[in-house]
């Protein structure tokens, strides 16, 4: 318990030490002059790079200690290398993440990378190239060779950790299959280098020279792969045993993953915000407990326990499992473990003292990637073995999981039926059947945190609407895959009843053709190349709840002015969905005599000063107001003068940048908030941590 007492000082201590220059005056207000040392450089196809910079000082002032930060690279000179060091002005972000129910939390991300904050930079005011070091010769030598080869980013990712060659498309392919473990350098590869050395090294017929082998080979292929994180937590564990191999003491595999563990929080402890440190030492776990437990000593023992232990964690981390990840990996593991990792190995120690020969090597190994690569390609494209799981399957296949080992228990029988029971009782069972059926009633409004950009969706049980559809942007992402698809996945709703497109604007439209080629789509409105556009009067009845377009009368020409404003209510409760309408088209609807009286308001253009006037604001007489306006947006939105009028009103206000999705159940004859606060650990709340600092609140904003 001391020891644990301990450890929790120490993290706090940790984590107030590091963020400390968070409270630096002005730092997100302004940009800020920057000077550091390039640590990492993370190369990307489409849209910016990025640069993990070590702070040496800001504006002038010296910090101790360094922060990292990520930086994203717009400039049009030379960009920086790692080992650089740069002079620069820079706008910085705390960590922040899009809040969303399934959505990637890039501020927990962030924080177990050592990352305590994020910007960009347009060029350098002074650039210092540093001299290159051995390592970054030897990475310039093997991508050099391998240019012309068609599976060279396969052969960098396994030589010297380099993944940044990778598609989108060979990223669904390693997930599908369940093998992207295979290409991350880590306790395999590490462990499969260092049994070379321990072979090698026992033809001596003494420990020690054996695990000063078996050390210096797994050292120098962790060196060559940069020292990743992953690198470095198998190594430790490598080395420890190594220690107590020479030293002729037996530690049980338990004591070493612990003591590994405990070094590793000891050394970092926001590594316990790192997915990938619990998923290589929950493998490890799973290796021992099927060595021991499972009396499984083969590989094909080792695997079937690695594989059925780590399917909770793996569902429960990621939303969905792989049914081909077994068979795939009892295939692959031997012939990368026994052919491909010793090949690139010897390629990579050859690559200075015989370069011919190196290449020669380089040469076979292509030739065997490039069609074992297609055929995983091939297999996953025609079998889909990814299966994304709702919440509620995820709970049924967790207590099917844990109900075999609840029957070691006394009165197991009883156990049982009562698994069984709350089986039947998930939600996701007996729900859907209601639901198709149309008995499922209650409506829920969920706002989607989606950036500076709107996306709303409104279900009935499994039906549902989707007003407007958030941004997608040139590096790639957008907020279809980032937000959308596994909110509607965790959710269980595989289709849309209806999706309607306010206008044109990309924030809003931006994933309009790719949600409706992803999921089937009953019924299109709005702004659509192919459909008549919408206008008032239209009304459609949907199960309990009537769908009425109040806007536009007529196209004006002016895009935000033509927005569909949706009114859908039940008879007691109502929702105005009003896009990006401005000042002059509220006048013009209030002139139709249309009744916009709502409970729940989603103001217009997020909150711009040139909506939400008064007069328009006493018409709908909200509940509750919500801004869809993105964190720290450049805008200022939603605008002091509007969150006034509706403050001068008595009506809540909440803002999905800060808030994050807020969602909303119809509760009678009023809306229910489902999450009062911004939810989650510390780290989702470091912005209102950051406030009572001292930095004004408006600035978050």
């Amino acid at each position: 318990m001391a020891c644990l007492l301990f450890g929790l000082v120490w993290a706090l201590c940790y984590s107030h030490w590091q963020l400390g220059w968070l409270h630096s005056p002005d730092l997100f207000q302004r940009s800020q002059l920057i000077a550091g040392t390039v640590e990492g450089v993370q190369h990307r196809e489409r849209g910016a790079s990025r640069l993990i910079v070590s702070l040496k000082s800001l504006n002038g002032q010296v910090l101790s200690p360094r922060p990292r930060v990520l930086l994203s690279w717009y400039g049009s000179d030379e960009m920086p290398a790692a080992g650089d060091n740069i002079q620069s002005v820079s706008r910085l972000q705390p960590p922040h993440s899009l809040l969303n129910p399934g959505s990637f939390n890039s501020a927990r991300w962030l924080l177990g990378q050592g990352i305590t904050a994020r910007g960009y930079l347009t060029g350098t005011l002074t650039h210092q190239v540093a001299a290159p070091s051995s390592r970054t010769r030897l990475v310039q030598h093997i991508e050099a060779m391998t240019t012309d080869l068609p599976a060279r980013r396969w052969l960098l990712a396994l030589s010297v950790g380099d993944r940044s060659g990778l598609t989108d498309k060979d990223w669904d392919m390693l997930r599908g299959l369940g093998v992207s473990h295979l290409f991350a350098i880590s306790g395999l590869h590490i462990g499969l280098v260092a049994g070379l050395g321990l072979l090698a090294g026992r033809l001596s017929g003494h420990r020690l020279p054996a695990a000063i082998v078996a050390g210096g080979l797994a050292l120098g292929y962790a060196w060559l792969a940069g020292f990743s994180v992953p690198t470095q937590r198998a190594l430790l564990m490598l080395l420890l045993w190594l220690g107590l191999f020479c030293w002729g003491r037996f530690w049980s595999g338990r004591r070493l993953l612990l003591l590994t563990m405990t070094l590793l929080l000891a050394a970092m402890p926001w590594l316990a915000l790192n997915l990938g440190f619990w998923l290589s030492i929950l493998a490890v776990a799973t290796l021992l407990v099927s060595a021991g437990w499972l009396g499984g000593r083969s590989l094909w023992r080792l695997q079937l326990g690695l594989s059925l232990l780590l399917l909770p964690p793996i569902m429960l981390f990621f939303g969905g499992i792989s049914w081909l990840s077994l068979p795939v990996n009892l295939l692959l593991i031997p012939l990368f473990s026994l052919l491909l990792i010793p090949l690139l190995l010897l390629s990579c120690l050859l690559v200075l003292p015989a370069p011919t020969l190196a290449m020669a090597v380089l040469m076979l190994l292509n030739g065997l990637f490039e069609p074992l690569m297609a055929g995983l390609h091939g297999l996953n494209d025609s079998l889909s073995p990814w299966q994304a799981l709702s919440a509620h399957a995820q709970g049924t296949w967790l207590l099917l999981f844990l109900l075999p080992f609840g029957l070691l228990l006394p009165r197991a029988r009883w156990l049982m039926a009562l698994a069984m029971y709350m089986v039947l009782l998930q939600p996701g069972v007996l729900t859907p059947i209601v639901a198709k059926q149309g008995a499922y009633s209650r409506w829920e409004v969920r706002v989607l945190d989606v950036g500076q950009g709107l996306s709303v969706l409104v279900t009935q049980g499994r039906r549902a609407l989707l007003y407007d559809t958030g941004n997608r942007f040139d590096s790639g992402f957008n907020m279809a895959d980032g937000v959308i698809l596994p909110l509607l996945t965790r959710l269980g709703i595989d289709e849309l009843d209806y999706l309607v497109i306010s206008h044109d604007d990309r924030d809003h439209s931006g994933n309009r053709d790719y949600l409706a080629a992803t999921l089937p789509v009953k019924h299109r409105r709005g702004a659509w190349p192919d459909r008549p556009p919408c206008r008032a009067g239209q009304v459609e009845p949907w199960g309990a709840l009537t769908l009425r377009m109040q806007w536009p009368i007529s196209p004006s020409g002016h895009r935000n002015n033509d927005t569909c404003v949706l009114h859908i209510g039940d008879g007691t409760l109502s929702l105005l969905l009003t896009g990006d309408i401005e000042e002059k088209a509220e006048r013009g609807l209030l002139a139709t005599g249309q009744s916009v009286a709502a409970q729940l308001l989603l103001s217009p253009h997020h909150g711009s000063r040139s909506s939400s006037s008064e007069a328009f604001n006493r018409a709908v007489a909200p509940d509750w107001v919500v801004h869809t306006a993105g964190f720290a947006n450049r805008w200022g939105f939603p605008s002091s003068e509007v969150v006034a009028r509706f403050e001068r009103q008595g009506v809540p206000q909440l803002i999905t940048g800060e808030h994050g999705m807020v969602h909303l159940v119809a509760d009678g004859d009023r809306w229910r908030l489902m999450q009062p606060r911004r939810s989650g650990p510390w780290y989702q709340r470091l912005n209102a941590w950051l406030t009572t600092g001292g930095i004004p609140a408006k600035s978050l904003e």
